[in-house]
């Protein structure tokens, strides 16, 4: 056996029909088959890319500078008023127990007579109903 396709043979020469007729070219039939091809997608570069992430970490560090920046200032600052309240803790401190030595009996006796004073011997009230100086011991 031969490998040649076998053929039939003709039984009618009549002209084929337009069903049987070769197609022509460019009817809507071959057309519906046909699309149009893009044209291949550039290779894109991945720079940009690179560049912007480069570029975002660059401001996060920034920004993160910046805020570690300012903290550190807020810290001295709160170090010196700190320093400043122990200091006026201390001078009211000095000042009250001043007041309180210069606000003593015994104190104001000896400011007293340094500025001519004298003790006086009886005592005495002030009645504001009837604007008058009530004395006892007279």
């Amino acid at each position: 056996m031969s490998a040649a396709p076998l053929r039939r043979p003709r039984t009618s020469t009549a002209v084929p029909t337009r069903a049987t007729q070769p197609r022509e070219r460019g009817t809507s039939q071959d057309r519906r088959h046909l699309r149009a091809v893009s044209a291949p997608e550039q290779a894109r570069s991945l720079a940009p890319f690179a560049w912007t992430c480069v570029l975002i970490i660059m401001a996060a560090l920034a920004s993160v500078l910046a805020i570690t920046t300012a903290m550190s200032e807020g810290a001295y600052e709160r170090r010196d008023l700190k320093i400043e309240i122990a200091q006026l803790h201390q001078q009211r401190a000095a000042l009250v127990s001043e007041l309180e030595a210069n606000s003593s009996p015994t104190y104001l006796a000896e400011a007293a007579r340094g500025l001519g004073m004298e003790p006086h011997t009886t005592l005495g009230f002030v009645s504001l109903t009837d604007q008058a100086v009530l004395k006892q011991g007279e």
